[in-house]
């Protein structure tokens, strides 16, 4: 999702404004000093809870790949600098305009807001350096900058379309009566568009199409016109994800709900209850089944504890930054030979569903459709639905 998603229940603010340092200068084995290679993030680390959820589970991934980089007698020394986007498209810039102008980075990772995302992009690529986008999903955020010569957009995150199609194959094959319950801002609109395409592309119908607005406090008059529509399987692309659920008793109704991959999160489990997500279907690119994202998922409780929520997109995160660490293994601080670093990695060993060799000069998305199926909630985790 971009996610403009606003979950309702406390959640911790934490704004980020400075910037986080590296250790000290790695050896390399000539004893020389590595060379020092400055690399920027920016994330959503305060504002909605979704967005901090989404920004602060990405910087654990990357964090996470850096630690294990930097204990591994890397060939360089690394300087993370991070910034706070605080989801503002106008920040989001004026961030990518520092550590380009200021900071000297030689690489760009982030953000949450696909919006903010397509605000910044040109100008990381007018300024020739490799950015690696996410977690933010807007389908067209790599294909915008494909055909340039070259493109320095990457991304390592879900993308719309390939869980929207994923789940489109599968309910459609399912229920008989679908219907759509979305939002009426920016991702709402866009991601109610795209699945009404999918629908007719399948020669299919959605029996109701409901909205509300991203401040609205009671979907239940939506969930009763679903519910007078016989939809059983009701796709969930609204802000307010837990509004869904608690309007679900009061209409008497329990369809089964698939939507995003934000619906993957701990928080929305806490917020609504195990028993009220039980059953519900979401895209999804880790398979916690897999030993290597299963280790993965240990390593991470162990680092961040609590803190640690959200699997996949700590994932992303993770592979995102080491084929950006690989990258730079071998182009040093030089963002061209980064660049074209990043589309040669054919070794790679992705915790993520990620395949071995992510980009080439087409495609510069780590995912593709391939590699994103349908994950669902049983007991208190997401699994694969089979």
């Amino acid at each position: 999702m971009t996610t403009e998603s606003r979950l309702f229940g406390h959640w911790r603010r934490r704004a980020v404004a400075g910037c986080l340092s590296a250790a000290a200068a790695a050896l390399l084995s000539t004893g020389a000093l590595a060379d020092t290679v400055k690399i920027g993030v920016v994330q959503g680390l305060s504002g909605p809870p979704a967005i901090t959820d989404f920004g602060e589970s990405y910087l654990q991934g990357i964090e996470q790949a850096l630690k294990e980089y930097r204990a591994a007698s890397p060939r360089h020394t690394i300087e993370l600098i991070v910034y706070n986007d605080e989801a503002n498209p106008q920040r989001a810039v004026s961030l990518v305009q520092r550590l380009i102008s200021n900071d000297k980075v030689s690489a760009i990772v982030g953000t949450v807001n696909s919006g903010n995302v397509a605000a910044f992009a040109p100008t990381i690529q007018q300024a020739k350096l490799p950015l690696m986008a996410g977690p933010a999903i807007a389908s067209d955020i790599t294909l915008k900058f494909i055909n340039e010569n070259p493109s320095y957009i990457f991304r390592c995150s879900m993308v719309e379309k390939f869980q929207v199609d994923a789940m489109l194959d599968w309910g459609v094959k399912n229920f008989k009566k679908i219907g759509l319950l979305h939002s009426t801002n920016g991702y709402g609109m866009f991601a109610a568009g795209e699945i009404q395409k999918g629908m007719q592309a399948r020669n299919a119908q959605l029996v109701a199409v409901e909205s509300g607005a991203p401040t609205v406090t009671d979907l239940t008059p939506q969930l009763l016109k679903l519910k007078n529509a016989g939809a059983e399987l009701v796709l969930l692309f609204h802000d307010s994800l837990e509004l869904v659920y608690r309007g679900m008793p009061k209409a008497g109704y329990k369809p089964v709900i698939a939507g995003n991959w934000g619906l993957s999160s701990q928080m929305v489990l806490n917020i609504v209850g195990k028993e009220a997500i039980e059953g519900t279907v979401m895209g999804q690119a880790l398979d916690l089944a897999d030993a290597k994202a299963a280790d993965f998922d240990a390593r991470m409780k162990r680092e961040f504890g609590a803190k640690y929520r959200w699997p996949v997109v700590a994932a992303l995160g993770y592979d995102g930054m080491r084929l950006l660490l690989q990258a730079v293994d071998s182009g040093g601080a030089n963002p061209d030979k980064i660049r074209d670093a990043l589309e040669n990695i054919s070794n790679f060993k992705a915790v993520s569903g990620a395949p071995a060799k992510p980009y080439s000069a087409k495609d510069h998305e780590c995912l593709d459709a391939d590699d994103v199926f349908l994950g669902v909630w049983r007991d208190g985790k997401v699994i694969r639905l089979k």
